[in-house]
């Protein structure tokens, strides 16, 4: 960092209600990292703004000293080594509002969907969460945003009402669907990061009394009917929320026995509706075979995440996203002969999300930068980099290659990995979106884990 910007953000520290944290202080290694631990991000400051007066001097500080402004709540999508940026953590901005009359979610920037579940528990509402309670609310939904009750109601972007953000001339601005702004709440909803500083955002919310899911473990042996049962099964069922994929355990001792040094299918099942009518769709893929495992039940919103039983604490990983557009049986066998060869290399997990059902609907697609997905199914897979002898690349080349038989156009940024928004979007959107950041940013002062076009 050049002595001229050095001053100016140590200029900034004794202006700010909040910290921030710099190279060379004791704190910069943990303030710095990403939720990803694999990568080593080095900003030029981490700040964590206690409300906005304190955005608005980072965001002057940046404008002054030639520097660029990230938010990363969490560090979730991190990419790159940030060099020249300013990284703001909003876990200050922790408000947290259930308006159960209008159905409507209140949420600052800080907030992760845990806490938010756990609100709505009793309620008989539920907002389209992600999978893992530390997902960031705001994160998910400027990203696209994808949940188990998404083929219900829609990607998360789209059900966002109204987002409060300061943007780079340094002014608190409110946008939703009554302001003029048509093109920036557009933009917003899927567009990421890039164009103000999000302090609070507003979500639509649903009804659901009752929730019946969990999930179902098979032998590997079954693994090609099981998934080509649940493949079935998301085509006759649009509303139900589906997960499907494959997973190596490692032959630890810390790993269930029945589980330890196994691969296997597994399906993850999320309906609205009570524990009758959802044993009764589940009963088709208990009839392909019996599972090792079956968590089915009843539960409630705010048990969500124990549905899912996602790692809740940061790694390092290699991921790899891939949206897919066929869901027949002659892929189910490629899917799982291309998750064992990389295996062999240290893949662990693989999940196919069921699209269709909500997130196919063309009804008011041009509200959102996300429109509606036409392909059946988004792929996910990591690699947990523990182990130096692991290779990540030969561990996901399969997948790789399997995407480039069967991958299409289109899908959901928050569902991709950490590449651009060209992985997800087709050039007429993209360009629409660099023409919104070229109005409300022409300086590029805020900075995305996502650009918009690959650079």
């Amino acid at each position: 960092m050049t002595d001229a910007r050095a001053t100016v953000l140590d200029g900034l520290r004794p202006n700010l209600t909040g910290t921030i944290v710099l190279p060379g202080d004791a704190e910069y290694d943990a303030a710095r990292a990403p939720w990803n631990l694999s990568i080593d991000q080095r900003p030029a400051a981490v700040a964590v703004p206690a409300d906005v007066a304190d955005v608005q001097a980072i965001l002057a500080a940046a404008a002054a000293a030639g520097l660029g402004v990230t938010t990363q709540p969490n560090g979730h999508g991190a990419a790159d080594d940030l060099e020249g940026v300013i990284v703001i953590r909003p876990s200050a901005f922790d408000e947290l509002e259930v308006d159960v009359e209008n159905r409507v979610l209140r949420v600052g920037a800080g907030v992760n969907w845990g806490p938010v579940l756990q609100a709505l528990d009793g309620t008989g509402l539920v907002g389209l969460a992600g999978s893992n309670p530390e997902v960031n609310v705001v994160g998910l939904a400027l990203n696209g945003g994808h949940s188990l009750f998404s083929r219900r109601h829609g990607l998360t972007a789209r059900s966002i009402l109204a987002v409060e953000f300061v943007d780079a001339s340094g002014e608190l601005q409110r946008v939703s669907d009554v302001d003029d702004d048509v093109s920036l709440i557009w933009a917003l909803r899927g567009g990421g990061g890039l164009f103000g500083v999000v302090t609070a955002i507003e979500l639509a919310l649903h009804p659901a009394d009752t929730l019946f899911g969990g999930s179902l473990v098979y032998a590997e042996e079954a693994a090609v009917p099981v998934i080509s049962a649940a493949f079935a099964l998301a085509r006759d069922e649009p509303e139900l929320g589906l997960d499907i994929g494959m997973m190596r355990f490692p032959d630890l001792p810390v790993m269930p026995p029945h589980l330890r040094g196994r691969t296997v299918a597994s399906v993850m099942l999320v309906h609205v509706g009570d524990e009758a009518s959802g044993s009764a769709i589940a009963e088709r893929l208990l009839s392909v075979a019996e599972p090792i495992t079956n968590a089915l039940t009843t539960f409630t919103v705010g048990q969500l995440a124990a549905v899912a039983g996602e790692p809740v604490e940061p790694m390092p990983t290699a991921d790899f996203g891939a949206t897919i557009g066929t869901d027949d049986d002659a892929f189910a066998a490629e899917f799982v002969e291309a998750f064992l060869a990389g295996a062999e290399h240290g893949l662990m997990r693989c999940g196919l999300r069921a699209m269709g059902g909500a997130t196919a609907d063309q009804h008011e697609a041009e509200r959102a930068a996300v429109g509606a997905i036409t392909a059946p199914l988004l792929l996910n897979a990591g690699v947990l980099l523990m182990n130096p002898a692991i290779d990540p690349v030969a561990a996901l080349q399969p997948l790789r290659e399997l995407a480039d038989r069967h991958g299409v156009v289109g899908g959901v940024p928050s569902m991709l990995g950490a590449g651009p928004l060209a992985d997800a979007y087709p050039p007429a959107v993209l360009e629409r979106l660099a023409a919104v950041k070229r109005r409300v940013d022409p300086n590029g002062l805020i900075r995305s884990n996502r650009t918009i076009h690959a650079v």
